[in-house]
């Protein structure tokens, strides 16, 4: 992560004194002084709910997106273990050696890491004049996660020969999709102080939420359970708890509130922009969830035994509970530039979440290229996450009856040497 932040702090550097992300004056005839300030908010693939509150007119915006990655496994992996479960083109299939080739990439320390998050719905709305914006949305969402501890990648992969005693750790995994409709607001004033003073852009607004798929799956035993494997000896005690829901009309019972606020900071003349973003403050209850628990005891020299309890010992269903699940916040902080007459720059960081869907620290370099006014280009690394570098792009037409965005990303590396991928698409008409 250090590294990632230093090579975020060369890179902002790189434009210079004259041009870095600093309030400096537009050069004349710059883009800047021509683009609508609804476009001068570059995009983001991650959770943004004020995405189209900024669109300069009314209309209705049609958008999907997507984003999933892990800590290991490249995209040439992915494709050959697909490869290798073909039947039709492996006739052996995945063998349980393959799994343990897989494994054997996963690095010494770290686990098996991976999330996933997508969304996607309309939204009707735009300004009241130029100090008001008003948007109203309905959107499908879905989080996900898992973590498998390194000491089980250990014990699979390394087997006992270095070491005896193993745990499931903090093994888990949790999914959870939504239903939601919601508001939100732009409040705008400016310029404040003098004609080329500050435009300070306020936005609020809240989202319902209903609950339509959640699942999970964790340890209950402390410490993750114990898992002594000798030379002559198994002995295991590991408890496991799923929660699952299984009525899809009950399960829309239930309901949850998020709460969105933003705070944008804009000198028009100077070209420069800072932003302040939090999202996702609430949470959801989630009625009728099946708990279902196993435990797995076991102290024996001999393998049948094992093998037997395995199936013995299965899932059962211990009762009915309502889950309050916390949403993923999100804390974003954001610094915009024209660093030239055709050149934007955005410099952004989102903040660590801890809780059911953890992310660590994200920081997002991007540049938007208008060597046509209304024909961006775009281009930009993303640093931190769970992937290290990884990189996006895209392209948008922005104009007076339609906009259309389009980008894609590929994280921890580039194309097939990628642990994650991403895309979104938007799609917005004027009326």
């Amino acid at each position: 992560m250090r590294r990632a932040l230093t090579v975020a702090a060369v890179l902002a550097g790189l434009s210079g004194p004259a041009s870095g992300l600093f309030a400096q004056a537009v050069p004349e005839g710059s883009q800047a002084t021509r683009v609508d300030p609804g476009y001068r908010r570059t995009p983001s693939f991650r959770n943004d709910p004020f995405r189209h509150v900024t669109i300069p007119h009314w209309g209705l915006v049609f958008d999907v997106g997507a984003t999933a990655a892990n800590n290991t496994l490249e995209l040439a992996d992915v494709g050959a273990l697909l490869f290798l479960n073909d039947s039709s083109k492996n006739p052996g299939g995945l063998l349980p050696g393959d799994a343990i080739d897989v494994l054997g990439l996963i690095p010494k320390g770290s686990g098996l890491q991976g999330s996933a998050q997508g969304e996607g719905g309309a939204y009707l709305g735009g300004p009241f004049g130029h100090h008001f914006a008003l948007g109203l949305s309905v959107r499908g969402s879905g989080y996900g996660s898992f973590q498998l501890d390194d000491n089980v990648v250990s014990l699979l992969r390394d087997g006992n020969g270095s070491r005896q005693d193993f745990s499931l750790g903090n093994t888990k995994g949790i999914g959870l999709a939504t239903a939601e409709g919601g508001a939100h607001a732009m409040l705008r004033f400016g310029a404040l102080g003098s004609v080329d003073g500050v435009h300070l852009s306020l936005g609020f607004g809240g989202r319902y939420i209903r609950p339509v798929v959640f699942a999970s799956t964790r340890s209950t035993v402390a410490n993750g359970g114990t898992i002594r494997v000798t030379g002559d000896t198994i002995k295991a005690d590991i408890a496991l708890e799923q929660l699952l829901t299984r009525q899809p009309k009950e399960t829309m019972k239930g309901s949850g509130k998020a709460a969105d606020f933003l705070a944008r900071l804009e000198w028009p003349t100077s070209g420069f922009a800072v932003e302040a973003l939090v999202a996702n403050l609430g949470s959801i209850d989630i009625p009728r969830v099946e708990r279902s628990t196993v435990q797995f005891k076991v102290n024996t020299t001999r393998l049948q035994e094992v093998n037997d309890s395995l199936k013995a010992d299965t899932l059962k269903v211990q009762d009915t509970i309502t889950v309050k699940l916390t949403l993923p916040k999100v804390v974003r902080f954001t610094a915009s530039s024209w660093a030239n007459r055709i050149l934007q720059i955005d410099l952004s960081a989102t903040m660590p979440v801890t809780g059911e869907f953890e992310t660590p620290l994200a920081v997002d370099v991007g540049t938007t290229w208008r060597f046509i006014r209304t024909l961006p280009l775009r281009a930009g690394i993303v640093l931190g996450g769970n992937q290290g570098i990884g990189y996006t792009g895209g392209f948008a037409i922005e104009g007076r009856t339609m906009f259309l965005q389009v980008g894609g990303q590929s994280l921890g590396g580039f194309m097939k040497k990628a642990t994650g991928v991403g895309a979104r698409f938007e799609l917005g008409l004027f009326f």
